[in-house]
């Protein structure tokens, strides 16, 4: 009875919010339930049946649903910069506790700070997709749009911070920036619109390989505009160039500085590509997990937590 009372109520709310809905009722019916409160059980049940359902932008369900994906999409893009603060911070005192202990400390550089930034934007992306199930729900392009723009918003503030520090190379770090972004879009639009049917594997496979391209794009383009392709030789140095037909390892090789074994990039084609284009990549890093994690979280429908007796044994 009580199941069928939820049943009731959740379908006089908004499409939007009744999967979240759904399982905070659900929750609170098998709290109660597992203290053996059948009467509570119907009581509650019963009186979310009877009362009048909000607007699902006035009401205080709405309103604390609208503030919590304000709070999460406004506030993840500036923890993505400190998550690579942090995992920059941590490497440089990793490196100088190795750099007198083992030959290779600076090749161990850029693989320590790419895994610090990916495990860090893992454990942030945990949190963020726990906030997902309870934020507002609408299609995938908005929710695309809505985690893109504030990201795009932080990375401004950040390059007018590092401008009016008179810090170089800002300029030439915005046109690959704004291609990752408008690339970042589609992948994260494909991937809710893959979890939105349900296929959550083909929504992660799809978006994982979707920002890929957007980062590698991007860091290719960051290059390009950055190092020539070709130079003239000085004092029997290699020349400060970069050749083209590396360019899709670019990308790992900022987080990896290795070739994989590949005649390119060279050493110092390596050493040039990380030197000019190095903070960006981590930043891609630093945000991806997030950014998918959201918009799948956001998209995919909600457990049968009401429907079935599987969940809690008294509402069934």
């Amino acid at each position: 009875m009580a199941a069928l009372l939820l049943r009731v109520a959740v379908r006089r709310w908004p499409a939007e919010l009744r999967a979240g809905l759904a399982r905070e009722w659900a929750a609170e019916l098998h709290e109660l339930a597992r203290t053996g409160r059948r009467w509570g059980m119907l009581r509650f049940a019963a009186s979310l049946a009877a009362s009048r359902a909000a607007p699902p932008l006035t009401g205080r369900a709405g309103a604390r649903r609208l503030g919590r994906t304000a709070g999460v999409l406004l506030l993840a893009p500036p923890a993505c910069v400190a998550v690579l603060v942090l995992a920059g911070a941590v490497m440089g005192l990793t490196h100088g506790w190795l750099e007198m202990r083992v030959p290779w400390a600076a090749a161990a550089q850029l693989p320590t700070w790419s895994a610090l930034t990916a495990l860090l934007g893992v454990a942030l992306a945990l949190v963020v997709g726990r906030a997902a199930r309870r934020t507002v729900r609408v299609r995938a392009l908005p929710t695309a749009l809505g985690v893109v723009l504030p990201i795009a918003a932080t990375v401004t503030a950040t390059l007018a911070l590092l401008a009016a520090r008179g810090e170089s190379r800002v300029r030439e770090s915005v046109p690959g920036l704004l291609l990752w972004l408008a690339l970042l879009v589609p992948a994260l639009w494909a991937a809710g619109a893959l979890a939105r049917r349900g296929r959550v594997r083909a929504a992660w496979s799809a978006g994982l390989l979707g920002a890929l391209v957007a980062a590698d794009a991007a860091v290719v383009l960051a290059v390009v505009t950055s190092i020539p392709a070709t130079a003239p030789v000085a004092d029997g140095l290699p020349p400060d160039s970069v050749d083209r037909i590396s360019a899709p390892l670019w990308l790992l090789t900022c987080w990896t500085d290795s070739s994989f074994g590949l005649p390119r990039p060279t050493g110092w084609e390596r050493f040039l590509i990380t030197d000019r284009v190095l903070v960006e990549p981590m930043f891609h890093l630093a945000c991806t997990p997030y950014a998918l994690t959201y918009a799948i979280g956001a998209a995919r429908p909600a457990p049968a937590a009401v429907a079935g007796p599987e969940p809690v044994p008294a509402p069934a």
